[in-house]
């Protein structure tokens, strides 16, 4: 090819350099672009600041939940009587009418007292263990997120697992440098601000000063990396330029990363088995709100994420190969606090969605004795425990080596796969 005399030496160096943050696109070993894997994924989706599970999925015939939030309780929840998992005992958030639809059709499974043994009410140790897996590690210096353990055991390249919108600390530490993106929008080959709009030819450009130079030893691998780094960066751009919808999605931060999400499996997939993104906000002290403040526009934008994906997927025809898992890092106090807010508690309650969930109430029942006598909902199912059985059950890896934890509090499966 020849080169534009636009490019000056300099720039074409500058070009070439600009390439090394591409090394996380593809790590130093050789490797080609993603493999293909089965079809199969997870979205995981994090309520960050720790979501008020009771407001969530409310108790219907305990008298002691309004006793104890007789301004944030819930009169008139969506109701959960269709379904496989029909119940009168619970009912949803109002603003959560798609996940009522799919409680509905039988594919949403709802999972009380989750959390971990001797529940620690910090914000930063409790992201910190569901981040890792591992209430053993809070203290260590090398410590490792939970997915980039699955990436290191069972897909190990740059796009196993990917981060949208939000930056996971459970994809650290991964050997592979797992991708995290805010947005894929702004996923382009760019060196400075002359050149905007010159992504694809300064991408070019670039690729054709690397396959000129001669390497050997960890030059070579760096130059491999950054070869398949380029090829992946032009492979997720082509996604973005060919994604087609019919599905309306928010134009919220949440929305929008569900969205990127959609485009990367209408591209392909590129081989990934985790996609992770999150939602903040759920930190209530003040102003919670029942049916209208703070937590009721987070229900909303969860909601309505949610159900455009949902939709989006059965679209494409991936609604059976996809699993999406809803948690937070605690759930909040049984008890409304003096600033019409709830403080950090302990169990709460997670959410598993996809084609092919069996829908339900799952772990056990909330009692009276749990809201009038305690102030936290109690542990009774091992967060691990509910990642596990996806690992296993819709993945179908071994989820031990992933969770080596001693401290866990390991029961049976589940069974919502």
């Amino acid at each position: 090819m020849t080169i534009n005399k636009l490019f000056s030496r300099r720039d074409l160096l500058k070009f070439a350099s600009a390439g090394a943050g591409l090394a996380a696109l593809g790590p130093l070993a050789e490797i080609a672009t993603a493999q293909e894997g089965n079809g199969k994924f997870v979205v995981l989706v994090n309520l960050d600041g720790g979501n008020d599970s009771l407001n969530t999925v409310v108790p219907l015939n305990i008298g002691a939940y309004h006793d104890r939030r007789p301004s944030l309780g819930i009169d008139s929840p969506l109701d959960l009587t269709s379904g496989q998992g029909a119940t009168s005992d619970y009912g949803l958030h109002p603003g959560l009418g798609g996940l009522q639809t799919l409680y509905g059709e039988g594919g949403l499974a709802l999972i009380q007292k989750v959390g971990y043994p001797n529940a620690n009410r910090s914000h930063f140790t409790s992201k910190d263990i569901f981040h890792t897996g591992d209430t053993a590690a809070i203290n260590a210096n090398n410590k490792t997120g939970w997915v980039a353990r699955y990436a290191n055991l069972y897909n190990d390249h740059s796009l196993g697992c990917i981060s949208v919108g939000y930056n996971a600390k459970a994809l650290q530490g991964s050997g592979t440098n797992l991708l995290q993106v805010s947005k894929l929008s702004s996923f382009s080959y760019r060196a400075d601000s002359r050149y905007r709009g010159e992504s694809a030819r300064r991408l070019e450009v670039a690729r054709w000063i690397l396959e000129r130079q001669v390497a050997s030893g960890n030059t070579l691998s760096v130059k491999k990396a950054l070869q398949a780094g380029y090829e992946n960066m032009e492979r997720i751009e082509s996604i973005v330029e060919n994604y087609r919808s019919n599905v309306t999605y928010s134009s919220s931060r949440f929305g929008q990363s569900l969205e990127d999400i959609s485009r990367l499996l209408q591209g392909g997939g590129l081989g990934t088995d985790i996609y992770y993104t999150g939602l903040k906000g759920f930190d209530t002290h003040r102003g919670q709100g029942s049916t209208s403040g703070r937590h009721s526009n987070l229900m909303l934008d969860l909601n309505t994420g949610l159900d455009a994906f949902a939709r989006d997927m059965k679209a494409q025809g991936k609604w059976q190969d996809c699993v999406i898992v809803v948690f937070s890092e605690f759930g909040r106090r049984n008890f409304e606090n003096g600033s019409g807010g709830t403080d950090h508690g302990a169990g709460q309650t997670m959410m598993v969605t996809g084609g092919g969930i069996k829908g339900g109430i799952y772990g056990d029942a909330l009692t009276y004795a749990d809201i009038r006598d305690e102030s936290n909902l109690p542990m009774e199912v091992d967060f691990r425990d509910v990642f596990s059985e996806v690992i296993a059950g819709h993945l179908g890896k071994d989820s031990t080596p992933v969770f080596p934890d001693p401290n866990r509090l390991s029961g049976s499966a589940l069974g919502f796969l």
